[in-house]
Parts: C-alpha cells; structure tokens; sequence
C-alpha cells in the first residue's frame, strides 16, 4: 500500500488544526489510512516527518500531505475550497497565450497531455518536497511506473508560448538534464542517466521519443524520462510554475491534473489553464483544458444503505456524512444522487456512496450489535476435498505453496507458450508485473522453482488456488476454477513416475479416470497426458517442455500436472463419515420411531448379504512382509478386474509365503480401505481357525476351481443386483459366517463359487472371520 511522508507544520496547517499523535491515530481512518511512524519529536516542528500508510489504492487523492489533510479537515466538518470554481468546463477558461501544440506521430508513442498553472506566491521547501512525492507516486502508482501517466513541473516564467510536445529522433536530438552539465542525446540518456537506466524501457523500441519545448526550441522534458536541467529544475522560491502531465489514458491524466490542481489551491496557490490541442480526438474532444471536471453522478437509495450497513440512519444523516467525505448530494424523496469532488473518481456503484456513508458517519455510530439469529458454521464440500487433495499430496512428500492470483504476460502467456487468447486481462493495471488473471498454477509453481537451484534436489511443491479465464457461455464471460498444480524437478524427473503418483492422488480421492492423448504446449510431444472424467478433459500432465524450462531459467528437468478439483469433485464420493452411517441406517432399515422393529439384517440375512456384502474369488499373485508390522502380509491379488488389489492379512504367524502363494482366496471386495503400518489394504482374507494336535491353526477359505473374479452366491440364490462400492466391518458382520460340515455358510445357507459349494479341508463347526 502507498506511504507518504509530511512535513508536520505543513500537515497541520493545512489541516487547520494541529493534533497529539493519539488523536490523530484516531482520525486518520476517515483517509482509509493509519499512522506509520511518529516524527523525532527532538526535531524543530518544521523538519518533522509524519509518515503515513494508505490501506486503499482506489484513491489517489489522498497520497500527498494535502490529500489526507483535506480529508480530514472536511470529515471534521471545516470547510475548503470551492473546487468547481476551478474547473475550465464551469467557468476557469481563461487560458490567455498558454497552449501547447501535440504532434500526430504521437499518437501511437505517448498520445495525450494536460497542463495548467499555478501562481500566487514562492514554493519553499516542504512544498516543492510534497510536489515531488506526489508526483512520484501518481506516476509509480497509478501510472504504473510512469508507462500510463508521468508528471513534469516548470519554471513558467522562461517559458516562451506556444510550446511543442513532439516526436523527435532520439539520436540527433540532445539536451542537458537534469543532474548532468553536458548534453545528451535521448537515446543515450536511455542507457547513461541514473533516471533514463529506470525508466528507458517504457522508450527503449520506439522509432522517436516525446519531447517538449518551447516557442525558443528550449527543451523542457523528454517525457517520461527526465527535465532538462534548464526549464525543468524547480528551486524553493520559484513563483509561477507550468505542470504537465502526459500519458495513455486521458481520464487518468485529467484526474491526477484535478488532485495535484486542488492540492495547491488549498495551499493558496491561484491554478490558471493551458490549453492543450491534439490533432487527434482524445475521447474528451481535441482541445482539453484542465482541471476538468467529469465525474459521472452515481445513485442510490436511504433503504439501501441502511439495508447494507444494517443502520437507521435518517437522510440529514446520510447527506451529512456523505458531505464529509466532500461529495455534493441532491436529494429526492428516498434516492440520493452523489457528485463526487473532482480529485475523486472511484464511485462505481452504490456500494462506493454506502462505504463513503460509513466512514463519514465514523464507526462509533455503529454500536456493537449481538446477532440474533443462530447458525451453524461448517466448511464448503469443495475445501473438504481440497483438503483431502492437500493431505495425500502432503502424503506423496510434495511442498504446499501460496502464491498471488495476478502477475504479468510474461509470467502466464510468454514463458508457457500458450495464445493467452483465454487469459484475463486487467483493463487499467497498476503495473505490468500485475496485469493478468492467472488462468493455470503451472506458471506459479515454475516462477517458484526457478529461484529454488540452490535447494537440495528433488524438489517436490504444489499449491491448491483459484484459477480464472475467459468462458463465453457464462453470464460474466469469465470463470473462475479451484486447481491443483505440482511439479517435481530433479535429473530424472518423468513422465511414468508423474502417471504413477497422479493415479494415486486420484485412487485415493475415490476417483474413476481415464487418460488420453494430449498436445499441450507446456509439455513435451508424446510425455503428455490429458486426464478425464466421464469423457470431458479436467486436467493434464507429463514432461515439462525444454522451451519452458528455458523461458524460466530453469536447468533442472520438471515433470508436472494441474487437474480441476471442482470437475473432480462434481463426481467424487465426497460423503462424510457421519452421512455414509446416516445412509447405512436408512439402507438397514433402522428401528422405527418406537425403537422396537428389528433391522433387515435381522429378519432377512439372506437378502441382506445380497443386497450389501461382495465377496469375490481372487488369486494370489504376489505376497510380501510389511517391515513395519511383524504379523502382517502384504498380498497381491488378481480379482478379475484388471487393476491389481493390495490387502493386508495377519497371517504371519500361522502360514508361510508359499503356502498362500497361488491360492484362489475368497475375499471381502466391498470393505472401505483401510491403511495398516503405511500401506493400505483394500479388502479382507477369509478364514477360519482349528486346532491340531493342541496348536492353534487358520485355514484359507479357497475355491481353486474358479477363476478370479467369480462372485459368491448363496446356494438357491441367484443376486445379479447392484451392491454398495463400500462397506464398513459393522455392516459386514451383520450376517453370520461358519464352517458347518466343512461347508461355508451364510445366513446358514451354503455359499456357492461358480455353482459349487465353498468347503474346507480341515476347519469344522467354527466361525469365518
């Protein structure tokens, strides 16, 4: 946020008032501002510096010594200049022999200029120090480092009528600026001047450069570079002198003349115009003398503002804390029309006259309020998700990042090789480096990594945000998405491991996907993959490209991806554990109203089982120990589908690794995973227990003739239904499984595998778990 820096006895003067440091830090918030720093109060008054932070950016009006203090000297309820009086269009016409004449070959290098004249007394010191800053920060702020708008200051007196502002060539043309005695030609001030090495790149591919002088060919400024050390350095003392202001946008121009214009007239400073004629309409007509006043009027309603600010205020009220704010108000019946003062332009919407109404009103007349109504705060389903992604990301050893939604063409369209056809772009930046919308988090993450070369590789970071772009179909043309970017960078950052560990992100947020051919820019040819659900592309990943990698300066190869959580999540089991045992009472059939009618499962296992319980055959493919717990297998298994399953058993202490090895198991396929010792096991091993010779055994439930895959069915039973994709062990144990007869029972009913019943050879009379 803007800061600013005033002489005290300045400040205070032109407050009318002088203030302790306490009841200043109480007043200051009328200016949307706070005190930054007190003054050495050791100092004489004359040389103390207040230094003041802005919170808002939407009114430069208030970053200079007079801006803050006319604010609040008018919220305080004095009075200040007539403003009107001094704009050309009501009255203020009177230019005399002051015009300056613009050249045509401007129009596509610097198109627009402003000027007038301010007389009546000498500049001292801490005037000329106030002119300098405001003019710095109108042109660093609002004119984004003087591209948009610069500001220039001159001795009138030496000026001889009319004056040029031409397009010159910037290596026959020289002159001597300011802070030099030899003269330089403008292309050379580009490169040897301390001001030209900052600024030169708003000039530095134009074919000629903006210069003004005078009726005697004396040079004033080559804007918006430098003054001539002539008729462009301003001493204390100096009487009348001419500003200028030249720039792209000629409202923003004749704006910032209104502000540095007011400015002076508070200080007693008589403001004369000059006329400025174009050869080109400027959108304003021709010929433009400021200040000027253009303001449209804004509207709004009594019932509106204290809807918005929860008030009753009545309409002396409201009138009376918009005037504080030095608004012109014409009331009728219960609609408001607000004038804004000519250095303010930032009225938009009635919602900027309700804003203005309750800082004028102060915020003590807010009393504190305790609300009346009770609710019940809880998170939106798509940061649960997103927090569920940031967690198994977290899990997948990536870094989690925050980085800004705007940044610069460079960054989001140049360095990814994208048409930026799509990218939003901000119509009146405050700087190029903060010019578009990012449409991907790609860029950001790249922008990370390419100053992290000297952090110990691999470097593994993500970042969930928003991203937005231009949509034709919706209502503001503009759509904004929640993202999940992340890229690895090592030497043998690929295109196989970034697959592998997309499959698991997306496995683990309960996600049925597919992958198709893509042909990104940002990625290599034939190291890409587009991501899809339900045929429709919602992300991407592979390869960096070299090129990008280059744009970035980054010399480490980066294998990346971005998905769409909000797609993802538009078809995503995202249930929460309290609402999937909310459904599985309503899927029981849970107890009446009387608490007395038994389940389903109670009085119908059979049906139950069919409905709720998978089991499935599956072989045994592969078994290994789980080093970090010492009874437990980790199985491979085929099941039929063509994924391979992982489930965790604690058979160590009862079987060996071949005597499973191989074995057509029958397992429970619909249990919710679960994860044991850092691996997750996706299913349940039936068996049962026997004893033999006085030592304790477990038994395989098995059905070696058939295939993987096979369902298990009840004998006489024939259920082709659809089944939950999940369950948890309650629900699973709500039917009883046994071994009776060395046959496997459900429900007591003989469960069958591919039409024969499941038996055992050794375990009998017991119960399967």
């Amino acid at each position: 946020m803007p800061k600013i820096e005033c002489n005290e006895k300045l400040f205070f003067d032109a407050i009318g008032k002088k203030y302790t440091y306490d009841a200043l830090e109480d007043v200051l918030p009328c200016a949307k501002a706070e005190l930054d720093e007190k003054p050495d109060m050791s100092l004489p008054e004359n040389e103390r510096v207040v230094k003041i932070e802005l919170n808002d950016t939407n009114r430069p009006d208030l970053w200079s010594t007079n801006g803050v203090a006319r604010q609040i000297k008018l919220h305080e309820g004095g009075k200040t200049v007539d403003y009107m009086k001094l704009m050309t269009n009501r009255g203020n016409n009177d230019y005399g022999d002051r015009v300056v004449d613009v050249d045509p070959e401007l129009k596509n290098i610097r198109p627009y200029m402003v000027a007038f004249m301010i007389a009546g007394k000498p500049i001292d010191d801490p005037m000329l120090k106030d002119i300098i800053q405001t003019q710095e920060k109108l042109a660093w702020n609002f004119g984004r480092k003087r591209k948009s708008l610069s500001m220039g200051v001159y001795r009138i007196d030496q000026i001889k009528f009319p004056v040029k502002y031409h397009a010159v060539d910037p290596d026959k043309t020289s002159f001597v600026p300011l802070q030099c005695d030899q003269p330089m030609t403008c292309r050379q001030i580009l490169t040897d001047h301390p001001k030209g090495k900052d600024f030169g790149w708003i000039l530095a591919d134009k074919s000629k450069f903006p210069l003004l002088s005078d009726a005697k060919n004396e040079i004033l400024s080559m804007a918006p570079i430098i003054n001539s050390a002539t008729l462009g350095a301003v001493q204390v003392g100096d009487k009348d002198l001419m500003v200028e202001l030249t720039g792209d946008n000629i409202e923003n121009l004749i704006l910032s003349a209104n502000i540095v214009a007011c400015d002076f007239a508070d200080q007693g400073y008589e403001i004369k115009p000059v006329l400025v004629r174009h050869p080109y309409d400027t959108g304003l007509g021709k010929d433009i003398m400021v200040p000027y006043y253009f303001q449209p009027t804004t509207k709004t309603t009594l019932s509106a503002i204290n809807k918005l600010l929860g008030s009753d205020f009545d309409m002396p009220k409201v009138v009376d804390a918009l005037t504080r704010m030095g608004s012109t108000v014409e009331v009728k019946g219960e609609e408001i029309t607000l004038s804004p003062a000519p250095y303010r332009n930032d009225f938009l919407h009635e919602v900027d006259i309700i804003e203005d109404v309750m800082i004028g009103a102060n915020v003590s007349a807010f009393p504190p309020v305790t609300p009346s109504d009770f609710t019940v705060g809880r998170l939106l389903p798509l940061t649960e998700f997103s927090r569920k992604a940031k967690t198994l990301m977290v899990g997948l050893g990536y870094q989690e990042m925050i980085f800004n939604y705007v940044g610069s063409k460079k960054d989001y369209i140049d360095n990814m090789l994208i048409d930026g056809s799509k990218v939003i772009e901000i119509a009146n930046p405050m700087s190029e480096n903060y010019q578009f919308i990012r449409p991907e988090i790609l860029s950001s993450l790249l922008r990370a990594e390419s100053g992290s070369a000297n952090a110990v590789y691999p470097h593994k970071i993500f970042e969930i945000g928003k991203v937005a772009y231009l949509k034709d179909d919706e209502v503001t043309g503009t759509i904004t998405r929640q993202h999940i970017g992340f890229i690895t960078s090592a030497a043998n950052a690929n295109f196989n491991d970034m697959a592998s560990e997309v499959s698991s992100l997306l496995y683990y947020l309960d996600h049925e996907y597919k992958v198709v051919e893509t042909e990104d820019p940002r990625f290599i040819v034939g190291r890409q993959a587009g991501v899809t659900v339900n045929g429709e592309v919602v992300g991407v990943f592979g390869e960096i490209h070299p090129q990008v990698l280059e744009n970035w300066g980054i010399t480490t190869p980066c294998a990346g991806g971005e998905l769409d959580l909000e797609s993802l999540m538009a078809t995503a089991d995202t249930k929460t554990d309290a609402q999937k045992k909310q459904e599985a009472k309503k899927a029981d059939g849970a107890a009446s109203n009387s608490g007395n009618q038994k389940s389903e499962a109670e009085t119908n296992p059979a049906k139950y089982f069919n409905e709720h319980i998978q089991l499935l055959v599956a072989k045994i493919t592969k078994v290994e120990t789980n080093p970090q717990g010492d009874k437990l297998y980790i199985e491979t298994l085929d099941d039929g589908s063509g994924t391979e399953r992982i489930i965790q058993s604690g058979l160590r202490p009862y079987l060996k690794e071949d005597e499973l090895l191989g074995q057509h198991v029958i397992i429970a396929a619909n249990l919710a995973p679960r994860k044991m010792k850092g691996v997750e096991s996706r299913g349940m091993l039936l068996a049962c227990d026997y004893t033999e010779d006085g030592k304790e055994k477990v038994e395989l439930l098995t059905a070696p003739w058939a295939a993987p895959g096979t369902v298990i069915q009840l004998e006489g039973n024939e259920y082709t239904g659809e089944k939950p994709a999940k369950i948890d062990i309650d629900h699973f144990c709500k039917v009883e499984y046994r071994v009776s007869n060395k046959c496997f029972t459900i429900a007591g009913i003989k469960a069958t595998a591919a039409g024969k019943p499941v038996t055992t050879n050794k375990a009998d009379n017991c119960e399967v778990c």
